[in-house]
């Protein structure tokens, strides 16, 4: 077996790389601020790669405290940091103001899976008008920001990556931001946890049902993800609490089984979501100096 099928299931970086596993290719730095934790992994060639399960690239990873817990001042604060690190991986573009795709990945109609589109939907798309009222446009002074929520395949008919493939050709965006749910291996990271990455994303890996990769390989231009764990599977649930209870060995490796395909979330669920729906939406619209709905 590899290294990297010896994680329990999670799309975390962090979590995938264990703390025992000796990577020269790997560079992991941790910061904490205030109740803020950032922890970046740069995974620089293959054999790191390989044992992590996670492509070449960087991922920022940003913990906080359950978001009602947080007061005013933090939670501008925790936006602060989500704008700065999202910032930090964001291609550099020759144009002062680029034009950008923000993409929702998921299903609405579930609730656990539904950051992507509720984020995309409170973020103010502007790219319509740098056409069709260029002095508005320039006096905005924001980027040009389309939006799309490609839905799921059993409703659509069609991958999120033909979805999103097609506005690229004919929006031709300097680079596309995707936003997703993912899943974790320790509950305490559930709707607490946002990584970042610049390796792009593949929708519904973390639950085993990985579709065509959103990334520069299949579409051509920079892809950076966003994404929140919202739900754990259940085998990997019970082996991170017996791991916590000191119980190591063959009875986790048992637990690990790849045909299992139960998960859970939190009972609260759709609170978080909304909740983190709108830090992450008012996060990239400061980035962009997005307006408010227009």
């Amino acid at each position: 077996m590899d290294e990297a099928n010896r994680f329990p299931r999670t799309d975390l970086a962090t979590e995938r790389r264990r703390a025992d596993l000796y990577l020269p290719g790997t560079d992991y730095r941790e910061e904490v601020e205030g109740r803020f934790t950032v922890t970046r992994i740069t995974i620089g060639d293959e054999v790191s790669s390989r044992a992590v399960g996670r492509p070449i690239g960087r991922y920022l990873t940003v913990a906080f405290p359950p978001l009602p817990e947080l007061s005013g001042e933090e939670r501008d604060s925790l936006e602060a940091i989500l704008l700065r690190e999202i910032g930090s991986v964001l291609p550099r573009c020759r144009a002062p103001r680029p034009t950008v795709l923000v993409a929702g990945l998921g299903n609405r109609a579930i609730v656990s899976d539904a950051i992507g589109p509720e984020t995309v939907g409170r973020i103010t798309a502007t790219a319509h008008l740098a056409e069709r009222d260029p002095e508005l446009f320039r006096a905005l002074g924001c980027a040009a920001v389309a939006t799309v929520a490609p839905g799921v395949l059993s409703d659509t008919g069609m991958e999120s990556y033909a979805v999103i493939a097609g506005v690229c050709r004919s929006l031709r965006p300097d680079y596309v931001l995707a936003i997703d749910a993912l899943a974790a291996r320790s509950e305490d990271r559930l709707t607490t946890t946002v990584q970042i990455a610049d390796t792009g994303i593949r929708p519904g890996s973390g639950i085993g049902n990985a579709r065509a990769a959103l990334d520069r390989s299949t579409l051509g231009i920079p892809v950076i993800s966003v994404g929140v764990p919202t739900v754990v599977e259940a085998a990997t649930l019970v082996a991170d609490r017996l791991e916590r209870a000191g119980v190591t060995g063959e009875c986790i490796e048992a637990l690990t089984d790849p045909r299992d395909r139960f998960y859970v979330t939190p009972k609260d669920v759709d609170l978080s979501v909304a909740r983190i729906s709108r830090l992450l939406s008012d996060a990239i619209s400061k980035l962009y100096d997005l307006p408010p709905d227009l």
